[in-house]
């Protein structure tokens, strides 16, 4: 309550306030609970009905396999990280809340830089974990960093974020056709797209407002990523942290400005 009494004193005149109150007003929120139930979807559900129509038989007892201490299901989870990312990026996270909430045994974790070693053991499947696709670009950094492209063609690979903007689906799917995607929520352009939701006639007034106010305050918006990274509008955030794909308003931090959520 305290960081969101101290968020809301960022917005000073009527017209700051307004638009603050749009912001809460389109807020998608999900709390630890909520996000332990799409943890819960993503391992008992899409996955695991995704492995269904696989014949591989280490896949037919998923996602139990991964609580089974006594036998190695030849499965990885992995973050979407690069050997430069640091420890606190959100897939990390959402592997940590598997680890403590769901039972998952630690050794089946790994880095996607030790894909190949795995490989040698005679893993078969690896599952990226996250909580957030947006434009798709952090997985397609993951994949490039530690030389993935050929891996996805030849074994099970799977991305399995919490949510996922249809965009970043997209791209991955045209420039990745071998990787499976499979996510608890989807969101689309259309229906998660702040400004055009909220400003219908009035967009490029709202827009110009938003980065002025922003501005005011010490935060200048990298040209292309303005309205969060790839420009996607959204208004979205876990209770651990908001993603770079929702409005700066919503987590960038300096002097002048506080955050209602991390990032």
């Amino acid at each position: 309550m305290m960081q969101f009494d101290t968020w809301r004193q960022n917005f000073i005149t009527d017209d700051e306030k307004y638009f603050s109150s749009c912001l809460l007003d389109s807020l998608i929120y999900r709390s630890n609970p909520q996000t332990f139930s799409l943890i819960n979807q993503i391992l008992t559900k899409n996955l695991n009905n995704l492995f269904r129509t696989l014949m591989e038989p280490n896949l037919q007892n998923f996602p139990h396999c991964l609580f089974d201490i006594t036998k190695d299901p030849m499965i990885r989870l992995v973050p979407v990280i690069t050997s430069r990312s640091p420890v606190t990026k959100s897939s990390n996270e959402v592997l940590r809340f598997m680890k403590r909430h769901f039972r998952v045994q630690e050794n089946l974790i790994i880095n996607p830089w030790k894909i190949e070693e795995e490989i040698t053991k005679g893993v078969k499947t690896f599952i990226f974990i996250d909580d957030f696709l947006g434009t798709g670009v952090q997985m397609e950094e993951a994949i490039i960093d530690s030389n993935l492209s050929d891996i996805i063609e030849k074994h099970i690979v799977v991305y399995a974020p919490l949510a996922a903007h249809e965009e970043g689906i997209l791209y991955l799917q045209t420039n990745y056709p071998k990787l499976r995607i499979t996510a608890a929520e989807k969101l689309e352009s259309k229906s998660h797209c702040f400004f055009t939701n909220y400003f219908v006639s009035e967009q490029d007034e709202a827009k110009a407002f938003y980065i002025e106010m922003l501005k005011q305050r010490g935060i200048n918006l990298v040209t292309g990523h303005q309205y969060g990274y790839g420009n996607l509008e959204l208004t979205y955030a876990f209770e651990h942290a908001a993603p770079d794909n929702s409005l700066h308003a919503l987590h960038k931090r300096n002097e002048k400005w506080s955050p209602l959520f991390n990032h």
